[in-house]
Parts: C-alpha cells; sequence; structure tokens
C-alpha cells in the first residue's frame, strides 16, 4: 500500500468549478498539421505508442489540464503530463470492466494529483497508483510513457503519426506561458504554496532538487542520469540494468535524452548520426542497420527534474561517471 495520504500538503486546483481534464476532439495526420502550419516544426510535441498508432501531443495543451482523455468506447486512453516535474505517461481508464473519468485535481509532492469523477480519489500521475480513498492501492494498467520531441522530429521517424486535437480554451493562454516556464526554465521561481507540498523528510538531497535527466525504471530497479552528466561524456553513455546493456544518449535534434537496450560496447558520433560498434546507427532517431529500421527495445524512460524521479523511486541509483564532481547539493 503507498504512504499515507496528508491532505496538509496538497493544494486543489479549481478553475470555476471545473474539472481539469481535455477530451479529445479529433486526430489528424501530424504532416499535414505542418503543412497546414497547424503546428510548427519546433512545437514542443509529448508522444507515445498506441495500439502501433503514435499519438502526438503539443505539451503546451498539458500546462493547465494534466490530463488528456479518449473518447474511444473500445480502446479508451488517457494521458497525463505535469508541467513543473517535466513527466507524462499513459494509462488505461477502465478499472475492473468499469471505466473512469480522470482529472488533475492538484498538486502533491510538487507533482500533478490525478482524481476520479466517479469516486473522488487521488491517484498518483506517474506510476498510476490510487494513493487516497476509495481505490486506495488499486494501480491503473500502463500502457506506456510520453516522449518529449519536436513536431518535426516526430514526423520524420513516425510519418503516420496522428497529432492529437482537443478543447483547449485559448483564454487561458497567459496561464500556459506561465506553466510552460516552470517546465522550461533552468530555475522557475515556484509559487510558495508548491514547496508546503513536499515533505522534507522524504526529499532526496543527493542532487540538486531541479536538475534534469533522465529516469528510467523496471520491476526491479530505477537508475537516473544526470543530464550534465551525459553531456560531459559527449552525449553517450553505457551502462547495466537487470543484466541487460542500456545505452543512453541526447538526440542531436531534439536535445533530449533517450536510452534503448543493445548489444553494442562502444559509440561515436559522425555528424548527427550515432554510430555503434554491433554496425547498426542511430539515425533521425530511429535505430537503423544497412538501411533498414530496426525494432527498438526502450526501458520506461522520463525526462524529468531529479525531485520527481527521486520522490516516485525511492533509494534510485544515480549514475556516477569517473572523474566527473557529484553536483552540489541546492535548493
Amino acid at each position: 500500500m503507498p504512504p499515507e495520504f496528508n491532505p496538509n500538503r496538497f493544494i486543489a486546483l479549481d478553475l470555476h468549478g471545473e474539472h481539469q481534464h481535455l477530451d479529445v476532439t479529433e486526430m489528424q495526420p501530424l504532416l499535414a498539421a505542418l503543412e497546414k502550419q497547424q503546428v510548427q516544426p519546433n512545437t514542443p510535441v509529448l508522444y507515445t505508442n498506441r495500439n502501433d498508432t503514435i499519438l502526438v501531443f503539443q505539451t503546451r495543451h498539458f500546462a493547465l489540464y494534466n490530463v488528456l482523455q479518449s473518447t474511444d468506447a473500445i480502446s479508451p486512453w488517457m494521458a497525463t503530463f505535469c508541467s513543473v516535474c517535466n513527466a507524462g505517461m499513459s494509462f488505461s481508464p477502465i478499472v475492473d470492466n468499469v471505466r473512469y473519468d480522470f482529472y488533475g485535481a492538484g498538486f502533491y509532492d510538487a507533482m500533478t494529483l490525478l482524481a476520479d469523477k466517479q469516486t473522488g480519489s487521488y491517484w498518483n500521475h506517474i506510476t498510476g497508483e490510487c494513493i487516497a480513498g476509495k481505490m486506495r492501492g488499486t494501480r491503473l494498467h500502463q500502457l506506456a510513457n510520453l516522449t518529449h520531441s519536436t513536431a518535426e522530429a516526430v514526423a520524420k521517424i513516425h510519418p503516420q503519426a496522428l497529432l492529437v486535437i482537443s478543447s483547449l480554451d485559448a483564454g487561458r493562454a497567459p496561464m500556459n506561458d506561465f506553466a510552460e516556464g516552470l517546465r522550461t526554465l533552468p530555475q522557475p521561481e515556484w509559487p510558495p504554496e508548491l514547496h508546503k507540498t513536499l515533505d522534507a523528510n522524504m526529499e532526496d538531497t543527493r542532487l540538486p532538487r531541479l536538475e534534469m535527466g533522465l529516469g528510467i525504471w523496471t520491476s526491479k530497479t530505477a537508475h537516473f542520469y544526470p543530464f550534465k552528466t551525459i553531456n560531459m561524456l559527449d552525449n553517450i553513455l553505457f551502462d547495466e540494468i537487470d543484466g541487460e546493456r542500456l545505452l543512453v544518449y541526447v538526440d542531436p535534434e531534439t536535445f533530449t535524452p533517450s536510452a534503448l537496450f543493445t548489444d553494442a560496447t562502444s559509440a561515436t558520433w559522425r555528424g548527427e548520426t550515432l554510430m555503434l560498434n554491433n554496425g547498426q546507427m542511430i539515425k533521425d532517431g530511429s535505430l537503423v542497420a544497412r538501411g533498414d529500421i530496426l525494432p527498438t527495445k526502450r526501458p520506461l524512460q522520463l525526462f524529468q527534474r531529479w525531485y520527481g524521479f527521486s520522490i516516485t523511486f525511492s533509494g534510485c541509483k544515480i549514475y556516477a561517471a569517473a572523474g566527473i564532481p557529484s553536483a552540489s547539493v541546492s535548493r
């Protein structure tokens, strides 16, 4: 069971009594949206794979609402994203054959906290575990993580990708800009109330609170790779997780770290192509050999701030490279 929920550390979101939730109104080919300039090539997006279809979301659309849910009755899904910790996941909203409607209820541990309309229970937005209410201890079925990229980069790798269109209220653009600042600034100024949602006894101070990095987890372990460390290693590093070799690299087009499993033991950059010593290469975000795009095995991963990953995966390992000093702790 999850730790006891402390209501004194919860900040509720309430915009005129509305639940903070977006429904999918339509989906259209991403390439067509780019051609019509409905999105720009450098528009920040999040994408995920659903039933072999790549779904693409505009990152800023999560800034106010935090949850976007499909109206698909056959294969429903919902996606959630927190602009404060910069992490997002997708889940099935079905529990015991009952479909639940989710929304961003507020903040807890300085991260988005979900709630369902049917029972009012609270759910962790990364693990999908219910932490308080009637459904406490229940865990949503995790579909996939959301990956950071740009509209143009996704269209190159996945030309059949669909852009998800939602009923975003344009009148709330100023608040969207504020939330986007919380997500993108290296040291954003948090509102005082947000600090109060943290438990000082739970926070891991091995790294600065707002440090960005790639968090990776399996059913057995969790590892965090500080972005600065990956940069110092020429944007390439190898590690091992659950007995499998892992390659962590920074995509040269999106400047976002990513990871995949490989049998390669070394890699070098040739322009924007990463050449692996097993004859394969990573080009335009795809694993390629002899001109063919290969199936790629990737662990669950999130590019997010340290405090969010370390609270969610308590005691996680931090990658440390020989000769690179540990970061000093700052709040």
